[in-house]
Order: C-alpha cells, then structure tokens, then sequence
C-alpha cells in the first residue's frame, strides 16, 4: 500500500474533503488544512511528499503558500488546484497545475503522475 503523504489545503470544505477520500482510497497518508497559515504550521511538524494547495486562499494565497513550502521543504512536490490557470506552472516552483472542476480518477492520475516523476 502507498502511504506517501500529501497536504490538501483548500477552504472549501467540499473540495477538501473530497481529495481528502480519494487519495485515501488510493493508498495515500492525507492530512487536511482550510488556509495557509495552519499549512505551515503542519509543514513545520512534519515533511509531505506532494502540497496540493487551491490558488485562492484566504490570507497567504496558494502562490505564497507553495514558495513558503518549498522554503522549508525543497524536495517536496506541488500541485496547484485553480479555476482559472493563468500560466502559473511556468514558475519553477510549482509541479503542476489542475483546473477546477477535476474528477476523482483525473485527480489521483495527475498525482500518481507527480509522485513517480523525479
């Protein structure tokens, strides 16, 4: 069983529950967080192999959120959750983008694809 561990942050408590239940299902070791701030506060406690973030956030956004992840865990993987993808995959911290509204199956490929890519 994949017990890779990834950080879902999302304020939508719908959204986060929902990659909450199908990454578990996939074999994944998931914690949940509803803003940037307690984010962090988990990254400080423990290290993730993937931070799937929403762009907007209340406070930090999604953008700050991962440069501040990267800073403390440079290896880790990102994937940015958003409604509007406006280029933001061309800066090099971010893994990868997925566009809202996603499918359980798209989202567990697009992090089987991350997770197994070096």
């Amino acid at each position: 069983m994949n017990r890779q561990r990834i950080l879902v942050v999302d304020d939508e408590v719908e959204i986060r529950d929902m990659c909450k239940r199908a990454l578990e299902w996939a074999g994944y070791w998931v914690n949940v967080s509803q803003n940037a701030q307690e984010a962090l506060e988990l990254l400080d406690k423990e290290a993730y192999e993937l931070v799937l973030t929403d762009l907007n956030l209340p406070g930090l956004n999604g953008l700050e959120l991962i440069s501040e992840a990267k800073k403390k865990h440079p290896h880790c993987k990102t994937l940015l959750m958003t409604g509007t993808p406006r280029g933001n995959n061309k800066r090099t911290d971010i893994s990868a983008c997925l566009r809202k509204p996603f499918g359980f199956m798209e989202l567990i490929l697009k992090i089987e694809k991350l997770l197994s890519s070096p």
